[in-house]
C-alpha cells in the first residue's frame, strides 16, 4: 500500500529526488552563428518563466528559462522568434517532454438552431 493510499500525503520532494537519482537531467548544448550555448534541461525550467510569457513578458520569461546570460547573448546575436521556437522544440524533444510548439486552435462555437 502506498503512503498516499494509507492516508499519508504524497512527498513530491522525495519523488523528485528519486527521479533525479535514476536519470539526471542534462543541459542542452547547441551552436548559433558559430557560438556555443548551453540551456538548462527543460525539466528544470521554472514555472514562473511560462507564466511571464503567458502574461506577455517574453523577455522576462526567457531570461528565467534559458538563463539571463544565454538569453542576452542570443538576443544580441539576432535570434528570431522562429529560431527560438525551433530551439525550444528541440530542447523539449531531447528532454522527453515533447515539442513545445504552439497551442492548438480553440474549438469552434457550436451553432444553435433558431
Amino acid at each position: 500500500m502506498t503512503a498516499a493510499a494509507n492516508g499519508q500525503p504524497f512527498d513530491l520532494d522525495a519523488a523528485v529526488k528519486a527521479a533525479r537519482a535514476e536519470s539526471k537531467p542534462v543541459p542542452f548544448s547547441f551552436t548559433y552563428h558559430g557560438q556555443s550555448y548551453t540551456v538548462p534541461p527543460a525539466n528544470d525550467w521554472p514555472l514562473e518563466g511560462q507564466a511571464l510569457i503567458g502574461a506577455g513578458d517574453v523577455d522576462g520569461g526567457m531570461r528565467l528559462i534559458l538563463g539571463a546570460e544565454t538569453y542576452q547573448a542570443l538576443s544580441a546575436a539576432g535570434m528570431t522568434m522562429g529560431e527560438l521556437t525551433i530551439l525550444l522544440e528541440k530542447v523539449g524533444e531531447t528532454a522527453g517532454v515533447g515539442g513545445l510548439g504552439n497551442s492548438s486552435e480553440p474549438a469552434g462555437r457550436a451553432s444553435t438552431r433558431t
